[in-house]
């Protein structure tokens, strides 16, 4: 992708007009205007030297993400930290796009300080979205991983489990990562198998979602049930079952994320059909 300006930069060589996203600790700061700071706080934000990550060149006002040291003095900025998945929660995903480029591009940048090759220190590209290598001009691109995410169906039934380690009640969509070599329709047949080893026919794709937690494309599919019985992994998967439409537990809304609206969607076929 081609920005008009350095994507990585100090953050005292950013140039008005211009505007900051600021994360501590991995949480967002928010203010009585929202999470969008202006420019001239960057001064106030020296001595240390900062870098500013370049979110979006193509409005009138570029912005930009900066990653706040954990032992900074916020107090001044009267503002609250707030964990990015509570916003997400308490909103939709199309508001909270912005943040979640925001903390995709700042995990790159932490990850990518120095050369995989030859150890060097990276630097931010001046005409496109890329670190490079101060030495050996390795250039290095941000990571998307690619997961699929599936819904699968049982007649009026539908598939839902609650992951390990996730915490709380949520039940949604089984979901992996893609390994190297695989496509979407394999990695679903082989995630469904490993957690729950039951097998699925008939996989189509549906929709997909950027997921800033830290870097994946969901890519959305439904699936139908093809034999097996249910049976957890216990690593992944802490429990799982399959729900009538009347009897669903708490899953998540349609705008959050690419789950909810393939359960949504799935509810929606199933009204349709009794009218």
């Amino acid at each position: 992708m081609n920005v008009s300006l350095s994507c990585v930069l100090p953050l005292q060589d950013v140039a008005a007009p211009a505007s900051l996203i600021l994360f501590q600790g991995g949480d967002l700061l928010v203010g009585a205007a929202g999470y969008v700071w202006p420019l001239d706080l960057a001064a106030k934000l020296q001595p240390r030297l900062r870098t500013a990550v370049l979110i979006d060149a193509s409005a009138y006002v570029p912005c930009y993400a900066v990653a706040l040291d954990a032992d900074d003095d916020i107090a001044w900025l009267e503002g609250e930290l707030r964990q990015p998945r509570q916003i997400l929660m308490a909103g939709s995903f199309a508001d909270f796009l912005p943040i979640g480029k925001a903390m995709q591009l700042l995990h790159w940048v932490k990850s990518h300080r120095f050369c995989g090759y030859c150890g060097a220190e990276m630097q931010g590209h001046l005409a496109e979205r890329a670190l490079c290598c101060s030495r050996c001009d390795l250039r290095v691109y941000p990571r998307i991983s690619p997961c699929v995410i599936v819904l699968i169906t049982r007649g009026d039934e539908i598939l839902l489990a609650r992951h390990v380690g996730r915490g709380g009640s949520w039940f949604s969509c089984l979901a992996g990562f893609m390994e190297v070599g695989e496509t979407p329709e394999e990695t679903i047949r082989r995630e469904v198998r490993e957690e729950t080893a039951i097998e699925v026919t008939n996989i189509r794709y549906v929709s997909s979602q950027s997921w800033p937690f830290p870097s994946q494309l969901m890519l959305g599919f439904f699936a139908d049930y093809a034999g097996g019985e249910l049976q957890v992994d216990g690593n992944e998967i802490a429990e799982a079952g399959w729900f009538l439409p009347k009897d669903l537990p708490k899953t998540p809304g349609p705008g959050i994320s690419v789950a909810g609206q393939l359960i949504e969607l799935f509810l929606k076929s199933r009204s349709k059909r009794s009218t």
